[in-house]
This record gives structure tokens, C-alpha cells and sequence, in this order.
């Protein structure tokens, strides 16, 4: 029985002994410091590799500008002709006073050949004024030109036959 209580003690000993062989405070907190530090450090790579990406994309927009000597080119002189079988359309209205309003507004952008043209039966009502630019030899040109002019005045536009 002596053996037994010599054993059974010596098995509570050796127990404790292990229990408090684990980490210390210390390292616990200095593990979990590491492991901060770590993910702090792919999240500032991440951070810069964005950085990265996006002051590249600046660098490619700002290759992508036009010199300021073309941005002042009227683009009336792009193509048109004095009696061209296409135009190119930016807008139809019900009223001809909102319509004509959009042409004056271009008198000072250098657009000579914009116009409003009305199209519809009177009888029935169903009357639209259809802004129309230029006057091109070929489809070509007027889709040219139309993308040109939807992105300038942020409008959309399609190409149709003069007549």
C-alpha cells in the first residue's frame, strides 16, 4: 500500500510538472505578436501592390491624351462634306423649340452643319424634331464622327441616311 501512495503521488507530481511546461504568458503573447505582425505585413503588400496597379493606370491615361493642339481642333473639319448622303443623329425631340435650343448651344463649338429636321404626320400628332450633324460621303466617317461627338457632349448617336 506504501507503494501505491508513492506511486500515486509521484503520478501527481509528474502531472503538474507537465501542465507547467506549457507556454508561458510571455510567449504566448509574443506568438500572438508574430502572427500580428505577419498579416500586417501581407496587408501592407497587398496595399502597395495596389498602389502599384493604380499609379499604372494613370501613367497609361495620361499616355492616352490627346496634345492640347488636337484637343482644340474643331471636329467639324473631320470629314464633312456639302451634300453628303449620311449624318449623324444625337437626339429627337417632341418639342422643335427644345430641339433647336440643343443645335444653339453648339454655335460657339465650330458645328456649321447641325440641324434640326422634323419628321412625323401633324394630322395624327405624332411629330419629332431630330437633331442631326453633318453631312459625310460615307458611313464610315459618320460613325467616326458620331463616337467623337457622343463622348464629348456625353450622348448617344446613330448614323442614317440623309434622306
Amino acid at each position: 500500500m506504501k507503494n501505491a501512495h508513492i506511486f500515486s503521488l509521484t503520478l501527481v507530481v509528474l502531472l503538474f510538472s507537465l501542465a507547467s511546461c506549457g507556454e508561458s504568458e510571455e510567449e504566448k503573447q509574443a506568438r500572438l505578436q508574430a502572427y500580428q505582425d505577419s498579416l500586417r505585413a501581407v496587408e501592407q503588400a497587398k496595399v502597395a501592390e495596389m498602389m502599384a496597379q493604380m499609379q499604372d493606370s494613370i501613367d497609361a491615361a495620361e499616355a492616352q491624351e490627346m496634345p492640347a493642339e488636337e484637343e482644340e481642333m474643331p471636329m467639324s473639319a473631320t470629314g464633312m462634306v456639302e451634300d453628303g448622303s449620311f449624318v449623324v443623329q444625337v437626339g429627337a425631340w417632341r418639342s422643335q423649340e427644345k430641339a433647336q435650343s440643343f443645335v444653339d448651344r453648339w454655335s460657339d463649338r465650330n458645328y456649321p452643319n447641325a440641324y434640326v429636321v422634323k419628321i412625323g404626320d401633324e394630322a395624327s400628332g405624332d411629330v419629332w424634331f431630330r437633331v442631326r450633324v453633318g453631312d459625310f460621303t460615307n458611313k464610315m466617317e459618320a460613325e467616326n464622327f458620331g463616337a467623337e461627338l457622343a463622348r464629348e457632349i456625353n450622348s448617344g448617336y446613330w448614323v442614317a441616311n440623309k434622306n
